[in-house]
């Protein structure tokens, strides 16, 4: 008998999310394959390479905190939703991951700001609750 290990496709993502959160760079870069590449479509980049991704978070200005707000398997891999705050400044960021034994092989991740809506829609809309 042939035993297989099958892998959660949504625990590299959540554990993605985590360690950014926790700061652990190195327990991030363990999670993405040595060919990762992840893409931001919103602002027409690349990040090539998993150092680059580390790179690029453990550089980026201010102490932002990451709350997973949930993951789900897909075909490929996962999609995960997160509230990303600095304390001051809140945002979204969804991404789809494809995942593969356990490693991250790919990324595209869009990051949106929290704020009011840009025009009034209160005919058609109700507020959300507040984020935990």
């Amino acid at each position: 008998m042939l035993a297989t290990m099958i892998s959660d496709p949504t625990d590299p993502v959540r554990a993605l999310w985590e360690r950014m959160n926790a700061r652990d760079w190195d327990g991030i870069q363990r999670l993405l394959d040595g060919g990762f590449q992840a893409v931001w479509p919103q602002t027409g980049e690349r990040i090539p390479s998993p150092a680059a991704y580390v790179g690029l978070n453990r550089n980026y200005p201010g102490v932002w905190r990451c709350t997973v707000l949930a993951v789900d398997a897909t075909a490929e891999g996962a999609v995960a939703r997160v509230r990303v705050s600095d304390g001051e400044l809140s945002l979204y960021a969804v991404g789809f991951y494809r995942v593969m034994g356990g490693r991250i092989l790919a990324a595209e991740e869009y990051f949106g700001d929290a704020g009011p809506p840009p025009h009034d829609r209160s005919d058609w809309t109700e507020p959300l609750p507040a984020p935990r």
